[in-house]
This record gives C-alpha cells, sequence and structure tokens, in this order.
C-alpha cells in the first residue's frame, strides 16, 4: 500500500505523529541549550587572575580579565540561543497539541481529513489559533478512555502556565511595581515556566486520545 492509497485515518495519525516527533526534536535541541548554557555560568565558574593590558586604555580604567570577560560573553551567547529555542519548543508543543486536538474534534464530528490543518508561518513553524479545541470536557466520546481524567489534568496544567505568563507580561510592562507585585510577577513567571513541558504532555495525551477516537473506524475499515 502506497501513501496516496492509504486510508485518511491512518495519513492523518501520521500527520500528528509528525507534529509530535517535530515537537520533540524541538524539547531536545531546548534541554541540550540549558546543560550548554549552565556550562558558562559565571556564578558556576571559577575565575582566573590573569589580566593583560591594553596600552589604548585609561589608565584608571579597572584591569582587563580575559578568562572572565570570555565567559560573560559565551554565557550571553549561550543564554541567547536557550531562550530562542524555548520560543521554538514552545510553538512546535502547541502546533502539536493543538494538531491533535483539531484532529480529535474533526473525528467526533464525522469528518475524514487526511492531515491537520495548520497555517504554516516559517519552516517549523506555524499559526496557533487562539485556544486549543476542542477542550476535554467536550469530547464525550472519550469517556470510556482511560486517560479522560489526564487528559484534562494536562489541559489544566497548560492552560495555567499560560494565563501566569501573561500575568507576568502585563505586570513586566508597569513602569512601577509594588513589593507584593514584584513578588507576584515573580511567582508568575516561574508557574510560567512550564508552559512548553505541560504542552508537550497535553499533545503526547492529545495524540492518544486520537489513536482511541479511531478504534471504531479502524475495525469497521478493517471488516
Amino acid at each position: 500500500m502506497t501513501r496516496t492509497t492509504m486510508p485518511w485515518f491512518e495519513t492523518l495519525t501520521d500527520s500528528v505523529t509528525a507534529l509530535g516527533a517535530a515537537a520533540l526534536e524541538a524539547q531536545r535541541a531546548w534541554q541540550a541549550a540549558q546543560i550548554t548554557t549552565h556550562h558558562y555560568d559565571c556564578l558556576r565558574v571559577r575565575p582566573l587572575e590573569g589580566t593583560v593590558t591594553d596600552p589604548g586604555r585609561h589608565q584608571g580604567l579597572p584591569p582587563v580579565h580575559p578568562y572572565e570577560g570570555m565567559i560573560a560573553v559565551l554565557e550571553t551567547f549561550h543564554m541567547t540561543h536557550e531562550h530562542g529555542l524555548r520560543k521554538v519548543f514552545i510553538t512546535a508543543a502547541l502546533s502539536y497539541g493543538y494538531g491533535a486536538a483539531w484532529a480529535i474534534q474533526q473525528v467526533i464530528e464525522g469528518h475524514q481529513p487526511e492531515a491537520v490543518e495548520l497555517t504554516v508561518r516559517g519552516p517549523g513553524c506555524f499559526v496557533i489559533p487562539d485556544g486549543l479545541v476542542p477542550v476535554p470536557p467536550a469530547m464525550p466520546s472519550l469517556d470510556g478512555w482511560p486517560g479522560a481524567k489526564r487528559f484534562e489534568q494536562a489541559r489544566q496544567r497548560m492552560e495555567t502556565a499560560d494565563v501566569a505568563g501573561e500575568y507576568a507580561a502585563d505586570l513586566a510592562d508597569e513602569d512601577y511595581l509594588a513589593d507584593h507585585e514584584a513578588s507576584a510577577m515573580h511567582d508568575a513567571e516561574t508557574a510560567a515556566s512550564d508552559l512548553p513541558d505541560a504542552a508537550f504532555a497535553y499533545g503526547q495525551l492529545a495524540e492518544s486520545a486520537l489513536r482511541y477516537a479511531l478504534l471504531d473506524t479502524r475495525h469497521k475499515h478493517g471488516r
């Protein structure tokens, strides 16, 4: 059987699986970047005392420490790289979760799409509509699936991190923060840091839910 003759539910499942594989690669790249950044943490690395003399510098300026300066440059570079990959992972994980949830809804409504529909922004980057659809309670056909409760919990975990991120961003835009507001922003940023992993976990459960939703379709096709 060639791909062009595969039934719609097989190519739809492959589409979601591909989104999951892309998110996994992004997660691995981000995790590797985190490790590399840690290696150049100025608080972890023991500085060396050696200095260099720059004849063009003013005599009153502090001495130049080449090792310490290089560590600082590398830390900044790797932190920028890490933050960029975090954004890539978030987008990939949300695309995975949205795509799987969208596929489930299509199956529940009796449609037969051959692939997930997403607007492409660029290589490996998709436009995520507002809100992942549908929310688990809107999928009564999944009530018999053993993972239904964990699926709903994953959705709530992801929403909590997303809302926390928006709240932290709103506070960061303020010109002045009282002590309690600064503390609240810190707590919100901590909660928001869970978003990429939460979104990926949601996508994994959504993919499993899709396979469950397709059980009857596969059974009927196999007759």
